[in-house]
């Protein structure tokens, strides 16, 4: 009968499948390194790579960061892989203990997981990425042996549910834009929306980047890419979303590359480059950092939320009409 660590190896199969991964950056599109491995080999390179000698790898060193960047935006997939890529260490011992104590070896397994991924949580922020596999591997151990000697679970294994059925995550766009524009002291919602998408749309016709955008926006028109605002969110809380095509909002980070250079975003922090760097080592830079070779990726929506810098919604009429504006052709 499956048990929830086949859950995770099927589900995570399910969402790469055989197409390439890109641990770095997470999408092979956007990534400096063009050679990536499919979702087996990786997951075969990770396993044997995390036995050895994961304190010192750079693969797990970005595996990390990849989950953290990905629970950032509320997305587990990441998460799932390094799951998938330490449970079969897991699975010999949770056989051997369910024989020699008689306990239900799925219950070992469950208790396993939500070991790890109680670790996962707590080490979030202060511990540097490459020591983040063995101390989930280590907490696994320990209540793995604390299991079989007692009928009860050490820890609750609600957590693991969510890799029953995870998400797949939509690709952003890769466009590079400036600025975000917010608007404050407006009270009237539909005015405030307004504003910010004519403010955003002249910025960008001032910086030579609608062309682009318009390419972005008919898209969205012709229903070949979908808005990065949740469904909930377009029925309930943008004001013209029962009278235009729901669709046609989206994040202002769309336009946004998704990483940049270490260099960028230290100048953005007010730090060096160099201190970025030690921060890094020391496990104590304020959000995950994506690995890519040598280098370092910074999210740009981890970066904005660090700087507070709202990522505001927007319309496509309204980010027209406003560059429509500042282009001196309107009516």
């Amino acid at each position: 009968m499956p048990d929830v660590f086949d859950h995770i190896e099927w589900n995570a199969r399910r969402i790469f499948g055989e197409a390439p991964v890109c641990v770095h950056v997470g999408n092979v599109k956007e990534c400096d390194i063009k050679r990536h491995p499919t979702y087996s080999k990786f997951r075969a390179e990770a396993i044997s790579t995390g036995v050895r000698s994961a304190p010192s790898s750079r693969l797990w060193e970005s595996m990390i960061a990849m989950g953290r960047l990905c629970d950032m935006d509320g997305d587990g997939t990441w998460r799932l892989v390094i799951l998938d890529c330490i449970v079969p260490c897991f699975r010999s011992l949770s056989t051997r203990i369910s024989r020699d104590f008689r306990v239900e070896r799925e219950e070992i397994r469950s208790a396993m997981v939500a070991a790890a991924l109680e670790v996962w949580a707590d080490t979030a922020m202060g511990v540097p990425p490459r020591q983040v596999r063995d101390r989930m591997v280590k907490a696994a151990f320990e209540v793995a042996f604390r299991h079989g000697s007692s009928t009860s679970p050490e820890c609750s294994v609600d957590d693991i549910e969510i890799f029953i059925q995870p998400e797949i995550p939509a690709q952003g766009s890769t466009m590079r834009a400036s600025s975000i524009i917010d608007i404050n002291n407006i009270r009237d919602a539909d005015v405030a929306e307004q504003i910010r998408g004519e403010r955003l749309g002249a910025l960008l016709q001032r910086l030579g980047y609608f062309d682009t955008v318009r390419g972005f926006h008919d898209e969205l028109r012709a229903d070949r890419r979908s808005g990065s605002v949740s469904r909930a969110l377009r029925t309930s809380g943008l004001p013209r979303s029962r009278i235009s095509n729901p669709n046609l909002y989206y994040h202002a980070s769309d336009l946004y590359p998704s990483f940049i250079g270490l260099r960028k975003a230290a100048d953005v922090m007010g730090i060096a480059e160099s201190a970025a760097h030690r921060l890094i080592r020391a496990g104590q830079f304020p959000f995950p950092v994506a690995r890519a070779g040598r280098s370092y990726k910074v999210s740009v929506k981890a970066l904005m939320h660090f700087k507070d810098i709202p990522d505001a919604i927007v319309h496509v009429d309204d980010i027209e009409s406003g560059a429509l504006h500042a282009s001196g052709c309107a009516q």
